[in-house]
């Protein structure tokens, strides 16, 4: 009897550590960690990926760059010394490929998010000896495209004058979801028999350079029924020039984001980018439990535009409540026959 215990008790001592070990993960933000003009989307991200991590026995590490490219170098130098599992980074304007390529450390599990390189960029990464297991990011032509397209539904059609004028606030030129989304744009309202697109102008991203340029263009252009922006910090400050000149009523606004209270100050927004965060930690608790699980480089349709059936979502990431929605049910390796599908109608009916 007493045999069997010690037994036993080997076996259990044998055998925790497997369930006990975390995974280690380091995610490299490059935006700001408290509230900023560009809007909360990169806090919110990481507002994602904390709440997958707690439901999948990942230990989470963010160091943030507050938008500073120099600082993000140093950052992802200082997660290639950690040496947790797992490193995330987002690659805008090519920092990220850059700090890696010039750095004298490598890892062998790098995992791009939202913005990635570009294929030529990961063959030198492959071959300086880095190993990249995928990327995940949002089809910003999609969102460009959705966008503009409700937009159109909201303006109210005049037989005399059917056309519509539209001014569009484009982000900072550099980062590929600014010409992704103006793409998308294009691509729709160069056929439509409606719009007319006047104006396209770059608002880097800020809600007060967006306020400063819409105000002077709305005064030129006194007759718009559109402003499509890239986001809705950009929305916002054309919301507040277009109000400042009496012009709110007339003019349907519109971003991407799904800030908070945007449904406020905006006609439209559109949005769901910003859980691609817990995908990317459901992906790497995955492709831990199996190497089968493969990851890849995934490009996602998640843009939804904000409707009063995502509200307990939509309040769940504005309120820091996202442990509501338990991420087990997105993941191979926790879910059994399979996983639900990763979309935004799915998250929102796992809201408790």
């Amino acid at each position: 009897m007493l045999q069997k215990i010690v037994t036993l008790i080997c076996f259990l001592l044998l055998t925790l550590p497997c369930y006990a070990q975390q995974i280690k993960v380091t995610f490299v933000n490059p935006g700001f960690s408290q509230d900023n003009p560009t809007g909360n989307f990169w806090l919110n991200v990481s507002e994602f990926m904390q709440a997958a991590a707690d439901d999948l026995n990942v230990e989470l590490s963010i160091l943030y760059a507050d938008r500073n490219h120099i600082d993000m170098k140093r950052l992802i130098n200082k997660a290639l010394t950690r040496k947790d599992n797992y490193i995330v980074l987002v690659d805008e304007k090519s920092a990220a490929t850059q700090a890696l390529l010039t750095s004298t450390e490598l890892h062998d599990k790098v995992i791009f998010l939202l913005n990635k390189p570009t294929k030529q960029e990961v063959m030198r990464l492959n071959a300086r000896g880095f190993g990249i297991l995928g990327s995940i990011i949002p089809d910003n032509y999609q969102a460009g495209r959705l966008l503009i397209q409700e937009l159109e539904k909201h303006v109210t059609k005049s037989k005399k004058n059917p056309t519509i004028n539209t001014l569009a606030l484009l982000g900072e030129s550099a980062t590929d979801a600014a010409k992704l989304r103006e793409q998308g744009l294009l691509s729709y309202s160069n056929r439509s028999y409606y719009l007319k697109l006047l104006e396209r102008v770059s608002a880097n991203w800020s809600e007060q350079e967006a306020y400063t340029v819409a105000k002077g263009l709305l005064r030129r252009f006194d007759d718009t029924k559109v402003i499509w922006a890239a986001n809705d910090a950009m929305a916002t400050g054309a919301a507040r020039a277009a109000q400042e000149l009496n012009m709110r009523q007339h003019v349907i606004i519109g971003g991407i984001n799904w800030d908070k209270d945007q449904h406020k100050k905006l006609n439209v927004s559109v949005g769901g980018h910003v859980s691609l965060g817990a995908l990317a930690i459901i992906k790497i608790a995955d492709f831990d439990a199996d190497n089968k699980n493969y990851i890849g480089d995934l490009k996602l349709p998640i843009f939804k535009s904000y409707a009063p059936k995502y509200e307990s979502l939509y309040q769940a990431i504005h309120n820091k409540e996202l442990d509501k929605i338990d991420f087990r049910y997105f993941s191979y390796s926790h879910t059994t026959p399979a996983p639900k599908p990763y979309t935004l109608d799915n998250m929102t009916a796992l809201v408790k």
